[in-house]
């Protein structure tokens, strides 16, 4: 699982979705979600999450011919192929991200160390939650605790 710490930008709701903008080191991703979390607010700092295989990814300039909201470039750090899935480390803005994707992709893409890549991520697939101090968990917990 990859796990990106961002801050809340903004907030855009309509009858069946809401769109949430997260910043991460000058980088925009948003996330669409059927339901706006109660909690959230705009200035919030929260941890994305994005599972491996729901990152995509691509080689060469086709930015605007893609209907994913979220691209990422970075340089590919590190790889390990297998014989079906083959795993990739990228270094991005938003720190290092890791996808899976099939070795005949690997291969057909002629992927490499150093090469550059540009990630994408669907906004429905970035999961959301509050990060919280230490402090606010330990009183959280404690409620819950004595409940």
């Amino acid at each position: 699982m990859n796990t990106i710490k961002a801050k809340v930008e903004d907030i855009k709701t309509d009858e069946f979705f809401s769109c949430i903008t997260v910043r991460v080191n000058g980088t925009d991703l948003k996330l669409l979600k059927t339901q706006l979390p109660k909690w959230l607010r705009v200035g919030d700092e929260v941890e994305c999450q994005v599972q491996e295989a729901a990152i995509a990814l691509y080689k060469g300039d086709k930015d605007e011919s893609v209907s994913i909201e979220n691209h990422l470039k970075g340089e590919l750090q590190h790889f390990r192929k297998g014989t079906v899935l083959s795993e990739v480390s990228v270094d991005t803005p938003c720190g290092k991200l890791n996808s899976l994707i099939t070795t005949d992709a690997f291969e057909r893409m002629e992927l490499c160390e150093g090469c550059n890549v540009t990630l994408l991520l669907k906004a429905v697939d970035i999961k959301l939650t509050p990060l919280l101090d230490p402090a606010s968990y330990e009183q959280c917990a404690a409620k819950l605790t004595h409940s």
